[in-house]
């Protein structure tokens, strides 16, 4: 019982922080630049020191190398889910041109920009690490099959799997810095003291810039925008996804915590990067872009369920 309250209480505070940086972007505090300038800060600095800060304070060599399976539950959930959206797309006539889209918003979750600071609010920095996991199979799997299939919604001839561009995606500052912190660990290097601290006070400015940054571009004026193709997303993010995961748990022994964020991590909105990618591509980046606001705001009322179902 005292989990549940303490589950709770940790999405309590993130609705409060979120609906700070609501107010606050609605009184235009936060310009479009300081909130890619917020953003950057996020992704390219304080997450890598997170990494760098928990793995190493947290994990001993005989759990990195118990770590290794864990990644098929991640692996074969978004599998699945993905194989699953070929066919739902099929069934309820989604338009070609607006698949490869459909099917990225139904199988990725954005285990980053919100996964890292809703496990971290909730389970403490310990969660990292285990998010860190499901995201370097989400990453990876988005930016090969993901993008390959988004790109064709638009680009008639065939365009590649594997790239330059790919690897670079996929290894970012954050997956850098989280094998690293492995290598470090497995290799009983230790940090300085100092260093360790610096490394603490950065990693400690995930959470409140991240969740302020979320409140300050939600527009749930987007929420009157639902279609059919939304409806299936929503149900895939919230419903199915963190329903594959469970019933995979199933037939695994994981810690109890690593369950937890696995669970948590699956039911996230839909990846940002999907809006950048269709924009890029000229694919359907109007409708990726009203699920990601949707999906988002949903999230908000779905974390306390699921804080509820899996005992906080």
């Amino acid at each position: 019982m005292s989990n549940f309250f303490t589950g709770v209480q940790g999405v309590l505070t993130i609705l409060l922080m979120i609906g700070g940086g609501y107010i606050l972007g609605r009184r235009r505090w936060f310009s479009d630049e300081t909130i890619t300038a917020m953003s950057r800060m996020v992704i390219q600095i304080s997450i890598p020191a997170m990494m760098l800060s928990s793995v190493i304070s947290t994990f001993t060599r005989n759990d990195i190398l118990s770590m290794g399976p864990a990644l098929l539950v991640p692996f074969l959930s978004i599998s699945f889910l993905y194989c699953l959206s070929v066919f739902v797309a099929k069934i309820f006539r989604v338009p070609k041109s607006r698949r490869g889209v459909f099917r990225a918003n139904f199988a990725f979750s954005n285990t980053v920009f919100v996964g890292i600071p809703v496990n971290v609010a909730l389970f403490g920095e310990q969660a990292a690490p285990y998010v860190t996991l499901y995201y370097l199979v989400n990453t990876t799997l988005f930016w090969t099959i993901g993008v390959y299939f988004i790109r064709r919604d638009n680009v008639a001839e065939r365009v590649p799997v594997f790239s330059l561009q790919t690897l670079r995606q996929i290894f970012t500052p954050s997956v850098v810095c989280f094998i690293i912190a492995l290598f470090f660990v497995m290799y009983e290097i230790k940090f300085p003291p100092f260093i360790m601290s610096g490394l603490g006070y950065t990693a400690a400015l995930t959470t409140p810039l991240a969740i302020l940054i979320i409140g300050a571009t939600l527009k749930p004026e987007g929420l009157r925008r639902i279609n059919p193709e939304i409806v299936l997303i929503l149900i895939a993010r919230f419903i199915l996804a963190p329903l594959v995961i469970f019933l995979l748990l199933g037939r695994v022994e994981l810690p109890v915590l690593m369950r937890k964020v696995f669970l948590i991590t699956a039911a996230m909105p839909v990846m940002t990067q999907i809006v950048l990618i269709a924009r890029a591509y000229g694919a359907d980046h109007e409708n990726a872009g009203i699920a990601a606001t949707i999906t988002t705001t949903v999230s908000l009322f779905a974390i306390p369920v699921y804080m509820v179902l899996f005992g906080g």
